[in-house]
């Protein structure tokens, strides 16, 4: 099986230009304005992080349909990469952004598949594609257990930065907001194997360490909505399970041998292939809050992936698409000057790609995407001036 990612990776590689057609001169223009807006100053002040925010920000909100879905690289949507896209609108936090975020959330709510499905779940949801400009359920989903856990994620952090209407309707769908949680339990609701970690579906047994640690945050965070809203008995539940899952992270994945991470629960973790997926898998835990930055499992794993990646500033990684995410958790693990390399060359590399066209460079096709921008904004957030201070 292909996990969410690398099937992101093909189908934007392959099915883009095809979907979004070629890039109009106004088109191309547009993105070079936004561009030299928000990217192009060698200032790090906080004048010049809110308007790179600003202008990720006007990308994704470009790529939200009438309906409020999200739009991915393969012109779809993807409910996992449409929430991290969401988690950006939110970080970046001006109105356009939360009432965009919002009515992602909306989108969500509605397309959830609750009735039971071809394989028994219920709450899960599907990804879509755009057909003659409707949307169409593919009738599958990438894994069960990151799209749950990304949508708590959101819910979450909607409940702290949306309006008084937005938590109003929140409160009114919470009963629904459980049931996705409880897909990240145990049998026959959820997907949770006896050794502690949730498994990608109800069909497919291998547990992802990127999947496990955005569980733990997705359940941790959910665990605080409930408890803020007086559900004492759920929060304790969802938070028991959040911590179940950190320790058999911690247990089942973390190789002292190696002192590197296993990217899924039956193999012994080596860096000498690709970036994806084990060299991209390290850094997860952290990124999440599976285990901080301080921890030496976090510091040794480090140590490990960026000499393995010597130019990981440059965003040399032998992936068509920006590893955005490692530049997050440079900037929490101390290394802001390595974070605002990293997001610089980005810029660099696909700042002509802020709005969807396709760029060739030999046998690389190169793009950019709304959750991709959802990681630069946030990644920027850890970096603007007061979050920086003493790093």
């Amino acid at each position: 099986m292909m996990s969410k990612r690398s099937t992101a990776v093909l189908a934007a590689a392959v099915g883009l230009a095809l979907v979004l057609g070629p890039v109009t001169a106004g088109a191309a223009s547009a993105a070079g304005t936004a561009s030299a807006a928000g990217t192009t100053a060698d200032g790090w002040d906080a004048g010049s992080i809110a308007a790179r925010m600003a202008t990720q920000a006007a990308m994704i909100r470009g790529q939200q349909r009438s309906t409020g879905a999200i739009l991915h690289g393969s012109g779809g949507v993807n409910p996992y990469f449409g929430n991290s896209a969401a988690l950006g609108l939110l970080a970046e936090g001006s109105p356009a952004s939360v009432t965009a975020a919002e009515r992602w959330v909306d989108w969500v709510y509605a397309h959830l598949n609750t009735a039971p499905t071809a394989d028994g779940g219920r709450y899960t949801i599907d990804d879509y594609a755009i057909v003659k400009g409707a949307e169409v359920s593919t009738g599958s989903y990438d894994s069960v257990d990151s799209y749950a856990a990304t949508t708590l994620m959101v819910v979450a952090q909607l409940w702290k930065d949306g309006d008084a209407a937005a938590k109003s309707t929140l409160v009114s769908r919470i009963g629904a907001y459980e049931h996705v949680a409880n897909l990240l339990g145990s049998s026959p609701a959820g997907i949770r194997k006896a050794s502690g970690l949730t498994q990608a579906t109800f069909t497919y047994n291998v547990a992802y360490l990127m999947d496990n640690a955005e569980v733990y945050a997705g359940l941790r965070d959910f665990a605080a909505l409930e408890s803020a809203l007086g559900r004492t008995a759920q929060a304790a539940t969802y938070g028991s399970w959040a911590a179940t899952t950190r320790a058999a992270i911690i247990a089942k994945q973390w190789n002292a041998q190696t002192s590197l991470w296993s990217w899924h629960d039956s193999v012994t973790p080596t860096l000498s292939g690709a970036f994806y997926a084990q060299s991209m898998a390290q850094y997860f835990p952290v990124d999440f809050g599976v285990v901080p930055a301080g921890d030496a499992r976090a510091a040794d794993s480090w140590a490990a992936i960026t000499a393995r990646w010597s130019d990981w500033r440059s965003n040399r990684l032998d992936r068509a698409e920006a590893a955005t995410p490692m530049a997050y958790a440079a900037a929490l693990m101390g290394d802001a000057s390595g974070a605002r390399a990293m997001l610089d060359d980005i810029a660099a590399q696909y700042s002509s790609g802020w709005h969807y066209p396709t760029v060739q460079t030999g046998s690389i096709t190169t793009w950019w995407s709304p959750a991709q921008a959802g990681w630069y904004i946030r990644t920027l957030q850890l970096l603007e001036p007061s979050a920086s201070a003493g790093r």
